[in-house]
């Protein structure tokens, strides 16, 4: 597996992207999913840049293995809203002029998390005009 892969092309999505801003909160457990000998859990926070009902763009401190399976929490600051998540790394490509990579995760669903709620919230999300979202 590689930690650079990229998307071949910048929207594989088949469902519409909402440039928006949450903290978002990655699970990372082990050394599988990182360029790292770390074995303990370890939580990283972060923020996404885009998302959508069954995907995110998130900008992330490290590298992540991709097709690495991981639990993340997507806090809404403006509701106080919490998603849990389970999410495999689709893609990466590392953010030039920083030490930050771009991360794609696509999210899926799974017993025990949030998904139903997240997509209903992305859904009133892309009905709605607010300061989070990013604009043009």
């Amino acid at each position: 597996m590689s930690f650079s892969e990229g998307p071949l092309q910048d929207n594989q999505r088949s469902e519409p992207r909402l440039p928006h801003y949450e903290t978002v909160y990655v699970e990372i457990i082990g050394n599988c999913a990182m360029e790292s000998e770390h074995i303990e859990p370890e939580v990283a926070a972060s923020e996404t840049i885009d998302v959508s009902a069954n995907g995110l763009q998130v900008r992330f401190p490290k590298p992540l293995q991709v097709g690495t399976i991981l639990q993340l929490c997507i806090v809404r600051e403006r509701t106080g809203d919490k998603f849990e998540l389970a999410s495999e790394v689709k893609w990466q490509r590392r953010l030039p002029g920083t030490a930050g990579w771009l991360v794609g995760f696509r999210l899926f669903e799974s017993d025990d998390t949030s998904i139903v709620d997240w997509k209903l919230a992305v859904a009133a999300m892309l009905g709605q005009e607010h300061d989070d979202h990013v604009t043009g």
